[in-house]
């Protein structure tokens, strides 16, 4: 019978997934003020403009991220540390 992996997030991960929420927050709060600021039509519009940067950010991200998930993710490991 195969064991399933465990799967812990340590500190590294965690600082990289705390980047990616405050990411997030921004982008919300910068939609929240643009649709304040020129109307939901408007500013959504504004806020979709910049999709490209906000994805190439959020890669970014996950590139450093990436690196230890490929790390960890071999298939002897059973408690996986991420």
């Amino acid at each position: 019978m195969e064991t399933k992996k465990t799967y812990t997030v340590v500190e590294y991960s965690r600082r990289f997934l705390d980047a990616l929420d405050a990411f997030t927050q921004f982008r919300n709060t910068l939609l929240d003020a643009l649709t304040y600021a020129y109307g939901e039509e408007q500013g959504e519009k504004f806020s979709l403009s910049h999709t490209d940067e906000f994805d190439n950010v959020e890669r970014i991200i996950m590139d450093y991220l990436r690196i230890q998930f490929t790390l960890e993710m071999t298939p002897n490991n059973r408690n996986v540390t991420i």
